[in-house]
């Protein structure tokens, strides 16, 4: 092996969660290098992201919420957001959702282009030199000090770990699981991967002038065995996500890769498809700027790491985007990491000097142990809504959409989806900025916050019987219930 540097992390992958380690780890003074596949560290891929108070809390600790903030400067804000049945008519209406945002977390939601926040990212890093790009890991080798990275191109990077964020179709993880297996047979489960599960297709893309569009709004579409998401951005954008249930569950090999006739197909499907009164999916898709037509994988896999190597975000456990919080979650991920590490390095009197495998695995299932429960549950909600929302259950969603959702009214219906955030993590040798919010995280509490369960149960004590009814079904149906890879999830 190449020469091993004292303490040097190598991140694979710089989409959101690599490029946010980076910016962490310069704040804390720890050397990295960046390894990226592509050519470029801010790739075109007409993606879009969606940004939580949970998230910008810790993106505000790096100075990075101020930076998207100006970018997003005299843009329409998202305002209303409309529920509506599959006939484009509204079944609900949500009040100010930024305005909501703002008042309960601090911050508000934020809704743009993905590749514009990872040029925000980058933009933040002092040491730009250690991203590099053109870099396809094809081998990684461990040792008792360290780790050696090779690249398809011949480079080789040594460290002392590495960090997999390179998605869901994470070469890391692929390597990691080949390492255990002829290392330490039966750290992984053999079958997980081949498991894990793809319940929905999705259309998701950028288009731009939309004729007759809300600008402003947020349009949440039930439909049956579809469902759809459309969102005002910057810029007289809007960004679109059409999901359709397929019409049998796939699971690993098995879920298809779609091209460019099949999205041509899934256009010519649902053009006539209604997200308002006056408005279609076709006429969304025809001012279209980028697309892509994607499988929607499902999981959360039971292990993240193996001795020297840590996977996170969407290589560790991967959302239904319905609701946003995937990449907010990844963002977790890289303060929970951090935050390990630092406890480590207290530990170990202030420095990582000859820092041993055992410690690190110890480091990592920490990691693991923090996040794997609320993987499960952003993951269990996302699939939960969803399904709701594309009328899995005719029954149940009929319950909750039509006779439940307008009876809650905006302020539960926020209120419950504020539940989700409360729970995010945050740099904890960071400081906070102040931001004035009426309700604190959970980890700015003196005491552990009551849990969703029992709070549901004493809200619906003091609602009509009939109505409670129907309202605890809707809890239970949302329930925190955790899964893994290989459980059936419906």
């Amino acid at each position: 092996m190449a020469e091993t540097p004292v303490f040097k992390i190598v991140i694979v992958g710089a989409g959101i969660a690599g490029l946010t380690l980076a910016n962490i780890l310069e704040k804390h003074d720890l050397d990295y290098i960046l390894l990226e596949k592509h050519s470029s560290v801010v790739c075109d891929v007409g993606a879009s992201i969606g940004l939580f108070p949970h998230g910008l809390r810790v993106l505000d600790q790096l100075g990075i919420y101020d930076a998207i903030s100006e970018f997003l400067e005299g843009q329409i804000s998202i305002g209303q957001t409309y529920i509506r049945r599959a006939d484009g008519s509204i079944l609900t209406k949500l009040g100010d959702i930024t305005k909501h945002m703002v008042r309960r977390h601090g911050y508000p939601f934020l809704f743009f282009d993905r590749q514009d926040l990872l040029k925000i990212l980058y933009n933040n890093l002092k040491h730009k030199n250690r991203v590099v790009v053109n870099k396809a890991v094809s081998d990684i080798v461990l040792a008792s000090e360290g780790v050696e990275v090779s690249c398809a191109d011949g480079s080789r990077y040594a460290g002392t770990f590495v960090v997999g964020a390179d998605g869901v179709h994470s070469t890391v993880r692929g390597i990691m699981r080949g390492l255990a297996t002829k290392l330490e047979p039966g750290h992984f489960d053999p079958d997980e991967e081949g498991d894990a599960a793809c319940f929905y297709r999705c259309s998701f893309g950028i288009a731009q002038h939309v004729p007759g569009w809300p600008k402003g709004d947020q349009q949440m579409v039930l439909g049956d065995q579809k469902s759809q998401l459309v969102v005002t951005g910057p810029d007289d954008k809007v960004y679109w996500f059409l999901f359709e249930r397929l019409r049998h569950t796939r699971r690993g090999s098995d879920i298809p890769r779609y091209t460019n006739v099949d999205e041509a197909e899934f256009f010519s499907k649902h053009r006539d498809l209604p997200i308002t009164e006056r408005i279609t999916f076709g006429d969304v898709v025809e001012h279209r700027i980028s697309s892509a037509l994607t499988p929607l994988h499902e999981f959360v896999f039971k292990k993240w790491y193996f001795r020297r190597i840590v996977t996170i975000g969407d290589s560790a456990h991967k959302p239904n985007p319905i609701n946003g919080h995937g990449g907010n979650i990844a963002i977790e991920a890289c303060a929970d990491l951090v935050n390990a590490l630092m406890r480590l390095r207290d530990l170990r009197g202030g420095n990582f000097d000859g820092l041993r495998t055992e410690e690190l695995a110890r480091a990592f299932h920490q990691v693991q142990s923090t996040r794997l429960r609320r993987a499960k549950t952003v993951v269990k909600a996302a699939h939960q809504q969803q399904a709701l929302f594309a009328h899995e259950r005719p029954i149940m969603s009929y319950l909750v959409n039509t006779c439940a959702m307008p009876f809650l009214g905006s302020e539960q219906l926020l209120s419950r989806n504020g539940a989700l955030m409360l729970g995010g993590s945050h740099i904890k040798t960071l400081p906070v900025p102040h931001r004035a919010r009426a309700i604190p995280f959970g980890d700015e509490l003196p005491a552990k916050r009551i849990s969703n369960s029992m709070s549901n149960v004493a809200w619906l004590t003091f609602l009509p019987i009939m109505v409670a009814s129907l309202i605890l079904t809707v809890f239970t149906y949302s329930s925190d219930r955790f899964f893994d890879a290989t459980e059936p999830l419906v």
